[in-house]
Formats: structure tokens, sequence, C-alpha cells
């Protein structure tokens, strides 16, 4: 889902042609376009890490008791 942050499409740095984001090749040029990598992570606060890492260990408690 797109946030007003995110943009929905980009352009390619080949021929100049709107794409959509998460296209992985231009379809007028065939040019292989970059994809962004996700960064939710990096603002992360103290608290949601140590949730995050509380909801592995008791996720993988649940699956051994299984």
């Amino acid at each position: 889902m797109a946030t007003p942050e995110t943009p929905t499409t980009k352009v390619c740095p080949n021929c100049g042609a709107t794409v959509p984001r998460k296209t992985k090749q231009c379809p007028e040029c065939g040019q292989l376009l970059a994809t962004p990598k996700p960064e939710w992570f990096k603002n992360l606060t103290p608290v949601e890490i140590f949730l995050l890492v509380l909801g592995g260990i008791m996720l993988a408690i649940g699956f051994v008791a299984l």
C-alpha cells in the first residue's frame, strides 16, 4: 500500500518512461531497474526491537510445543 511518502511510480533512468514502482524491468526499453530495499527497521525504537525479539522467542517456543 502506498503512503504519501512512497510514490506509486518511478522513472526509468534509461528512457525516461514512467513505470510502476515495483517493476523490475522497464516495459519500454527493457532496462533493469533497481528495486528499493526495505528500510523499516532503521527507525525502530528500543522498545519495538525488544518486542520483536520477544515475539520471535514466543513463536519459537510455540513451534517447539507443537
